[in-house]
């Protein structure tokens, strides 16, 4: 489901993530040389809702971009 009617104004919206609730995280690199693909983690600062001040709902993850 898209999130247009979860619009969030400029001024309110979490520095880091921009708005959408979640960053990317690659895990870093094992001595083997293998790792993890990047996955999704609910961004940290806005605890997922997208907002400075915290309030609303959390928002709804991204589409996984190792999925394509």
């Amino acid at each position: 489901m898209p999130q247009h009617d979860k619009r969030i104004p400029e001024n309110a919206r979490c520095s880091t993530c921009t708005g959408s609730g979640w960053t990317l995280w690659a895990a870093p690199e094992t001595e083997e040389g293998g790792s993890e693909p990047p996955k999704w983690i609910i961004c940290r600062e806005c605890l997922g809702t997208g907002r400075t001040d915290k309030k609303g709902r959390k928002r709804q993850k991204p589409d996984d971009p190792s999925d394509g």
